[in-house]
This record gives C-alpha cells, sequence and structure tokens, in this order.
C-alpha cells in the first residue's frame, strides 16, 4: 500500500468520525431545542386558556407542568435509544 493510500484511507476516516460526532451534536441540540419548546408552548397554550376563561393562574401553571412533563419525556426517550445504540455499539 502506498503511503498516499495510506493517508487518503486516514482522512476518509477521519471524516467519518466527525459527521458521526456531528450528527450526535445536532441530535443533541434538538433534544435541548425541544426541552424549552415544549415548556414555552405549554405555557402559552395555559397563558391563553386563563384569559378565555379568566382562571388566572391555574392554566398556565398546568400548561408549564403538562410542557415540563411532555418535555421530560422526551428527554428520557432520546436518553433511551442512545444508551440503547451505544450498547449494541460495545458489544
Amino acid at each position: 500500500m502506498k503511503k498516499s493510500d495510506k493517508l487518503k484511507e486516514q482522512l476518509e476516516n477521519w471524516r467519518k468520525e466527525q459527521a458521526k460526532a456531528y450528527r450526535i451534536y445536532l441530535k443533541t441540540s434538538a433534544v435541548g431545542l425541544e426541552f424549552g419548546l415544549a415548556i414555552v408552548i405549554g405555557a402559552l397554550i395555559g397563558y391563553f386558556a386563563d384569559k378565555h376563561f379568566n382562571s388566572s393562574p391555574y392554566g398556565l401553571l398546568i400548561g408549564v407542568l403538562v410542557g415540563l412533563i411532555a418535555a421530560i419525556k422526551r428527554i428520557w426517550l432520546f436518553s433511551k435509544a442512545y444508551l440503547e445504540k451505544n450498547k449494541k455499539d460495545d458489544e
């Protein structure tokens, strides 16, 4: 094997590793964004429910709670999938 072929192979392996790392970063960032958005959307729905039904602050509190539960569920599902994938990679 030529030295240039070996360097090309090493460069290609490095690029594949970088692409894999970027995919993981993007997925993790998306989960963080989803976490924040779930809470904000829940709070907004609760806020507008309070305005419509004149039930302040209960709608907002319920909306934030539902958003928080949705956000925690999303992180739990992401973590579960991530751990299962890494478990397969380790075997």
